[in-house]
């Protein structure tokens, strides 16, 4: 899985896994963040320009751990 570096105020990259449907967030702060069951749109919504404004809330409603 590779990492995409995302246009944003508070994401510095995401990634996401197809098989497990876990997208991977890591913030501008350095920490690393896993969410589980994760639909593929939202991590498409990531890619575009300051994503965090737009699926934010989102994103925080599934299961989570903080890897970095």
């Amino acid at each position: 899985m590779n990492m995409t570096q995302v246009v944003s105020d508070n994401v510095a990259a995401a990634g996401y896994d197809f098989t497990t449907h876990t997208l991977y967030i890591t913030f501008k702060n350095g920490s690393t963040y896993e969410y589980y069951n994760v639909p593929v749109h939202l991590y498409e919504a990531l890619l575009l320009p300051h994503p965090w404004r737009v699926v934010g809330r989102q994103i925080r409603t599934y299961l989570y751990h903080r890897v970095a």
